[in-house]
């Protein structure tokens, strides 16, 4: 090699590289602390796996640490999606935190081999971990796998088209008025045939907004968005929007997530990535009802998922100092309600009923969401 060559190799290494003082440090102290909050041995929780906890009757009740693989699952998928925006020992460590995380889906991989996925472990079957009482619910039925959890972890693990082909039958063979309907939603929308939260089917046709988004997002990821429960899904979602029943209604229309800054969240995020014109449509609205709760909600963690969904749908959103947010406080993202599973009128009845609702926090994937504000806002400017 000519001194010339070697003066240009050194060139590039010392001046087009960022320098430590140009690293984002935000970025690579939350993926640091993210690392640090997952589990490298087997427990309680499989190695890989992130702590989460759930809290009986409210978002400051009895709290117990609970062993799904959602919130696992959700913060490999999302650090998969901002991989690319990642250079150098940041990256690195981004690759690290995702190949640990997907050695713990195969416990919770339904048990006859297929590509599905639970909530909770599957052998030995378990609902609700430590809890003795709600625990005996095991002994005459289980919670079946779910397109949400499934949709999220195949995402995750980037599961090749074959495999995410094959689930999406399944989730077809599930839909709504496939072989029976829905009877706890608005009258207006039971004979829509989308899809339906649960594969079992022993269990009722569920429809949760959020839920619809994750899996239409699923299917355009892989570019299979083309069947009759698909269109019908996009049909379900538009009426929810355009009838505002994310703010009027939110735990009737998503009992498992519940809360209006989570459902504008997910509705942003899908329009965000997949322009789909009947939900296009409707992002000024979404932007609008953004801004109202942000400037009405007093949690730090509901400004960051609202002001990012006012990013992704092409909007202004206020500057936020991510630096000073507690990711361990009161932010709930998924609650698990008894009252999704009762026929109307009793789901209506209960909807949003504290006495019957479990509410999850992880703090681990708080800070994903803290990262994938930061890294979405510096793309965008």
């Amino acid at each position: 090699m000519t001194f010339r060559k070697i003066a240009c190799l050194l060139f590039i290494l010392l001046y087009a590289l960022p320098s430590p003082a140009q690293r984002d440090t935000l970025t690579a102290r939350l993926l640091r602390e993210i690392a640090a909050q997952q589990v490298m041995a087997d427990s309680f929780y499989f190695t890989g796996m992130f702590p989460s906890m759930r809290y009986y009757g409210s978002p400051g009740g009895k709290m117990e640490h609970d062993n799904n693989v959602f919130f696992t699952g959700l913060i490999a998928m999302t650090l998969g999606e901002l991989q690319q925006d990642l250079s150098g020992a940041d990256s690195i460590l981004c690759q690290q935190i995702r190949s640990r995380a997907r050695t713990s889906f195969p416990y919770f991989r339904h048990r006859s081999g297929r590509s599905t996925y639970n909530f909770w472990k599957t052998n030995p079957r378990t609902v609700f971990p430590n809890s003795r009482f709600l625990n005996l619910f095991v002994k005459w039925h289980s919670l079946p796998d779910d397109i949400d959890d499934t949709s999220i972890l195949l995402m995750a693990m980037e599961a090749d088209s074959a495999t995410a082909r094959a689930a999406k039958a399944l989730m077809a063979q599930h839909a709504n008025t496939v072989s029976y309907g829905v009877r706890n939603t608005f009258k207006k929308y039971r004979d829509i045939p989308a899809y339906s939260t649960w594969f079992g089917k022993s269990m009722p046709i569920d429809f949760d907004a959020c839920v619809l988004a994750n899996t239409l997002y699923f299917m355009h990821v892989y570019n299979m968005a083309d069947g009759r429960a698909d269109s019908a899904s996009v049909q379900l979602l538009e009426a929810f929007i355009r009838n505002r029943e994310y703010i009027s209604h939110p735990a009737y229309i998503s009992p498992h997530y519940a809360r209006s800054p989570v459902l504008i969240y997910h509705f942003a995020r899908l329009i965000g990535r997949f322009p789909i014109p009947e939900l296009v449509q409707h992002k000024a609205q979404l932007a609008e009802d953004a801004r109202l709760l942000m400037a009405a909600s007093e949690d730090d963690m509901d400004k960051v998922i609202l002001s990012t969904a006012l990013l992704w749908l092409g909007e202004k959103a206020p500057e936020l100092d991510l630096t000073g947010i507690n990711t361990n406080g009161s932010f709930v993202f998924f609650v698990a309600g008894f009252n999704s599973l009762l026929p109307n009128p009793y789901k209506r009845m209960f909807s949003g009923y504290h006495l019957i609702s479990y509410y999850y926090r992880c703090p681990a994937y708080n800070q994903v969401l803290l990262l994938q504000h930061q890294l979405l806002r510096k793309k965008l400017q």
